[in-house]
């Protein structure tokens, strides 16, 4: 047996196993290794000979793979006697992984008996059993942290030696893709540094590494990353192999030294505790690092991050910044450039972020309108132009897109635009605003809009147009220029209502809807009305032609129920068509074949909505739960009994498919949503408010729901799932998760330790931040943060955000004017109200309002931006600037309103989403523009939508032409009063008077409330099933002189909710006014009508 002091030696000396005991690593450095082994073996032999009681021949049956491995104990297989251990089966180490996991974890000598067990083997045969180990492992072998350090220490002490004397990189990389199961766990790199591992192996290693990169997965190379940067953050020596010389090594290349392409998956914050900011901008110059860098694809809060150590001062000279991070500049490093320089940039912008754009894989895509980042730094090196000749405009290619208005109007002679338009017509992404201020100086500089060539040669310039110019131009100009494909795609991306023009004018050029189907691109497919939907039965578009279009579901809906009578094959109908399902095609089909329709639904991942899942549902388990109910509408859980799902499987299974459903087809607070959280809750055991993290992976969505009290009691948990669930959140929900966040109880810890990464992990919950939580983040923390803004946040959560910074850490504040604005851009945000007030010119704010429309600003800030608008325009603000109020629209009263002249129904549509908040000023804003003269026209009446429909005049409604009614999307006067419905419901009838039943009702249906009682006794004969919801819109004094009969033929298989209703007026009174007995034929327990043998005496007229 081994001495005390022997066992002291190798259980408590320096630099052995208990060192790294719990990552599952030990050292055994430098000489003494022999001895240290041989102790280990002689200290197991002797205190436990049992574990060592094992035959030659067992090894051998063992190792042959006829000999179940898990029989044997780790610490025996690491006493079998080295010359025993040459019959090692390659397949025994996939054989026996399975054994030690299911032995549970590691025990504290087991890394120890892991470097004695592969001491012993031949490297030969090490390498043969880890190729076949790495080719079986596969996504679904769940290899743990622990013992998967315990196999890697002892195959890399075994390993590490022959890793380094490796000739080629080749033979290097092809060992470390047999150690890759190992390597992706980052506990193996501990066993680096418990080993000792030199810098010099430790690059090879990551060369070695590199040369695998592309082939993992970005799990993978995220997972080795975090090995990497342990092994580099080692606690003895701060960041690790900076310091340290390594022969045939530069040490400015540190980062493509020591990360390589694994860089890609760092974050700002990783990077920075790797490196101090000072040094990392030195390394991130080296030409190593620009060269690794070139190949790589940043994550944008890197990409901008490495960009800025790039160009920050002395900045790098523009040419040597790497195609993929100059779509990242900063407008402060682009300042100043010279007009040369800048042109030489501008094609490389146009050629790297904007034509084409590419996907992460690199592969092209369909062209997309360019970043924010792209057009930020367009506009940037755009800035630093005087004038725009035409040879300018033309080299600028895609980076023209960074033009502002001011430059349009006032920078751009008339004819150098007119001559570079071939160029700036090929130009992605315009804003409206850009676009309308081209067109106006086109316009103006005498280019005529007149036929189909000089509309074509606009190209994306289209979408600047105003519906009234194209409006009057001959249908049969437009009709030629949408058949051009070039053209008809730069319509993509055009305003709503430039669409419904379009549409209008090729609906005139065309003799009928099927000929309409044909004449409009997909690309003005959301433009064509429902009325125009509806085909005669000898004129029908062929299946090809509805399947080439993008419909809506209301457009889909209008022709759904013909499609699927004449079809035999579902498969062959696009999922544009598919979610026009309706429930009257579902009463059509048997239930084998709505359960076909279900199923082609699914596989073509076709968005229904609650009221068609929820008849879909009732069709397809009327003969109970389908066994296959995976291969239906994943939604369709949600309309399902639980009951009824119970009988063939568990309540957990079924509230996991609800979990993993689309709950917001459900409203948040919908009887059902509610009913099924209360049934989950109750399916799970949940008595009291403490949820579980499996609670919250059964619940999935539903977890959302969950109120305050369980954020009380479960923050660590459900904060996380919140922050997925986007909201809007309950008040109490959001008090408690701002308690929560406030006292450091989450997952978060507390906000005076938050990081940049901690905010973006934060940015579904930003809304429950308050100004306690905002104020308590590290000021540098905030300023970083807010500087690597994701610009796709929502602006109002930021605004908020900002409101609550402290002035005095985060705000500038002035005596007097420090410095003269120039320019409008996010370094505003940080200006004080008074220094906006003092220092802002009132032109280059009115000139700027579209940069305004894009940043955070504070309710105060926008106050002063405000009062400078009217200071510059005390009788009104021009167009121009109504255009481009955005959020200022608020801060308006109805005296600024009654100045303005709202002369363009462009002009409409912004004012009224601006005003979206504040019904009465938008009423203002629409009779500015009937007072101006505009009319209420297709596009008119489509931008004011039904939201303010009810809310014009009698004498407004009676200007609008029966043939708007029938153009324009569908309206809903339900809120109109009686004698505004009166007056809608003629015109309505007359609009769709040509129209053949069932279409003609569902288009009439939301005008019913003016319809007298013989259209409605007409209607009782059409088989019109009407909803109870639309019968208790008609009016009163039309619906007392109807008979029951005639209201069953009205309501068909929606009479028994009469009986729900018939305490409530108008049923209330109709009732009353029936005999009884007429009542009791409808078989539906209607009581209250006149008893038999009553005299019905009408008393209204005595003559």
């Amino acid at each position: 047996m081994a001495s005390p002091q022997a066992k002291r030696s190798l259980l408590g000396g320096p630099g052995v196993f208990l060192l790294f005991l719990a990552l599952g690593c030990t050292a055994a450095p430098g000489t003494q290794l022999v001895r240290r082994l041989f102790l280990m073996e002689l200290d197991l032999t002797e205190t436990f000979p049992s574990f060592c009681s094992i035959s030659k021949e067992e090894v051998r049956i063992v190792f042959s793979g006829n000999h179940y491995p898990c029989q044997l104990t780790f610490a025996q297989y690491a006493c079998i006697p080295r010359s025993w251990l040459q019959v090692w089966n390659e397949d025994f180490l996939t054989l026996l992984y399975p054994c030690l996991m299911a032995s549970g974890l590691p025990s504290a000598l087991d890394p120890a008996y892991s470097i004695l067990l592969f001491s012993k083997i031949d490297l030969l045969v090490i390498e043969a059993t880890l190729k076949k180990f790495s080719q079986q492992s596969s996504a679904q072998t769940v290899l743990s942290d622990q013992w998967a350090a315990v196999l890697f220490n002892g195959l890399w002490m075994r390993l590490g030696p022959a890793f380094q004397a490796r000739e080629t990189q080749a033979t290097r990389s092809q060992l470390l893709s047999w150690l890759q199961p190992f390597l992706l766990h980052p506990v193996a790199f501990d066993c680096l540094t418990a080993q000792n591992t030199s810098c010099q192996t430790f690059h090879n290693l990551i060369s070695a590494l590199n040369d695998i990169y592309s082939s993992l997965e970005v799990e993978k190379q995220r997972k080795i990353f975090e090995g990497m940067e342990s092994f580099l953050l080692q606690e003895d020596s701060g960041s690790h192999c900076q310091g340290e010389a390594v022969p045939g090594l530069n040490s400015s290349s540190w980062l493509a030294n020591y990360l390589g392409f694994f860089l890609e998956r760092a974050t700002v914050e990783e990077l920075k505790r790797l490196v101090d900011e000072p040094k990392l901008q030195i390394l991130a110059r080296d030409p190593a690092a620009l060269r690794l860098v070139s190949q790589l694809h940043l994550m944008p809060e890197l990409a901008r991050f490495y960009t800025a150590l790039l160009t920050s001062p002395p900045s790098l000279n523009l040419s040597r910044i790497p195609d993929n991070l100059i779509c990242y500049l900063s407008p402060e490093a682009l300042r100043n450039t010279k007009v040369e320089d800048a042109l030489a940039l501008a094609q490389r912008l146009s050629k790297v972020c904007f034509d084409p754009r590419l996907q992460l894989d690199g592969n092209k895509s369909v062209p997309e309108p360019p970043s924010w980042e792209a057009k930020q730094v367009a506009s940037g090196l755009l800035s630093s132009f005087g004038n725009f000749s035409e040879a300018i405009l033309r080299r600028l290619g895609q980076t023209a897109v960074g033009l502002s208005v001011p430059q349009i109007e006032g920078k751009i002679g008339g004819q150098d635009l007119v001559a570079a338009l071939p160029t700036l017509a090929q130009v992605k992404g315009w804003s409206t605003g850009q676009a309308r201020a081209l067109i106006q100086k086109l316009l103006d500089s005498g280019y005529e809009v007149l036929n189909v060539q000089s509309l074509t040669a606009l190209g994306s310039l289209v979408a600047g147009l105003s519906s009234t110019l194209l409006q009057s131009l001959p249908p049969d100009v437009v009709l030629e220029a949408v058949k051009k494909p070039e053209f008809a795609q730069h319509l993509t991306h055009i305003p709503a209502m430039l669409k419904t023009a379009f549409v209008e004018q090729l609906a005139l050029a065309v003799p009928s809807p099927t000929a309409l189907v044909r004449a409009v691109p997909d690309t003005l497919t959301s433009g064509i009305p429902s009325a125009m939907l509806v085909f005669s039965s000898g004129d029908h578009p062929r299946l090809d032609d509805l399947n080439s279009q993008k419909w809506t579901q209301v457009q889909a809906a209008m022709f759904f129920d013909e499609v699927i009578k004449n079809v035999s094959d579902f498969n062959s109908l696009s999922p544009y068509i598919l979610h026009g399902f309706t429930c009257a095609s579902a009463s059509s089909l048997n239930v084998e074949q709505v359960r076909q329709l279900a199923m082609i639904m699914k596989k073509k991942n076709v968005t229904l909505e609650a009221e068609q899942l929820s008849c879909l549902a009732k069709k397809v388990t009327e003969d109970g739960i389908p066994e296959d109910l995976d291969k239906y509408p994943r939604d369709i859980v949600l309309f399902l009994s639980l009951s009824t799902y119970t009988k063939t499987g568990d309540c957990k299974h079924f509230f996991i498919r609800v979990g993993e459903s689309n709950l917001d087809v459900l409203q948040k607070d919908s009887p059902l949503r509610s009913k099924l959280l209360s049934e989950a809750l109750t399916c799970l055991g949940i008595l009291g408010t403490h949820i579980s993290k499996e609670d919250i992976r059964i619940l999935g969505q539903l977890a959302c729901d969950l109120d305050g009290r369980y954020i009380n009691n479960s923050a660590e948990v459900l904060l996380p799932r919140l922050e997925q669930c986007g909201g809007p959140f309950s008040l109490d929900q959001k008090e408690a998760a701002n308690l929560a966040l406030y006292s450091g109880a989450s997952p978060y810890g507390p906000p005076s330790r938050w990081s940049v990464s901690t905010l973006n992990a934060l940015r579904g919950l930003l809304p429950v931040f308050d100004r306690r939580i905002i104020r308590n983040i590290p000021q540098n923390v905030v300023i970083s943060w807010l500087n690597l803004l994701d610009p796709s946040w929502p602006r109002q959560n930021l605004r908020a955000f900002i409101q609550n910074l402290p002035s005095s850490r985060y705000r500038r504040a002035a005596a007097q004017c420090p410095e003269e604005i120039t320019e409008i851009n996010e370094d505003l945000v940080i200006f004080s109200e008074k220094e906006l007030r003092e220092c802002l010119n009132a032109s280059l704010l009115a000139a700027n309002l579209d940069k305004i429309k894009t940043l955070p600003f504070t309710y105060e800030q926008e106050r002063a931006f405000k009062n400078k608008l009217d200071e510059l325009y005390p009788n009104g603000y021009p167009e121009f600037v109504i255009n481009n109020l955005g959020s200022l629209f608020k801060l308006v009263t109805p005296e600024d309103i009654r100045k303005w002249n709202v002369t363009s129904v462009e002009s409409l549509d912004t004012l009224l989403k601006a005003s979206s908040e504040n019904d009465d000023l938008a009423m203002l804003v629409i009779n500015r523009y009937i007072q101006s003269g505009g009319p209420l026209n297709v596009t008119a009446l489509n931008v004011i939508g039904s939201k303010y429909f009810c809310r014009l005049t009698e004498e407004q409604l009676n200007s609008i032409q029966p043939s708007a009614l029938r153009m324009a999307n569908s309206l809903n006067p339900s809120a109109c009063s009686q004698s505004q419905k009166n007056i809608l419901y003629p015109k309505a009838k007359i609009a769709f008077q040509d129209i053949s039943f069932p279409k003609y009702y569902k288009l009439i249906q939301p005008y019913l409330g003016g319809a007298p009682t013989q259209d409605l006794k007409d209607l009782s004969q059409k088989n019109v099933n009407m909803d109870m919801e639309t019968f208790m819109k008609l009016q009163e004094k039309a619906i007392l002189p109807l008979t029951p009969e005639e209201v069953r033929g009205l309501l068909g298989q929606n009479l028994k909710g009469l009986k729900a209703e018939e305490k409530n007026s108008p049923i209330r009174e109709w009732i009353i006014k029936q005999r009884q007995e007429s009542l009791n034929a409808l078989g539906i327990g209607l009581t209250g009508g006149i008893p038999n043998g009553y005299i019905i005496i009408n008393l209204g007229n005595k003559n």
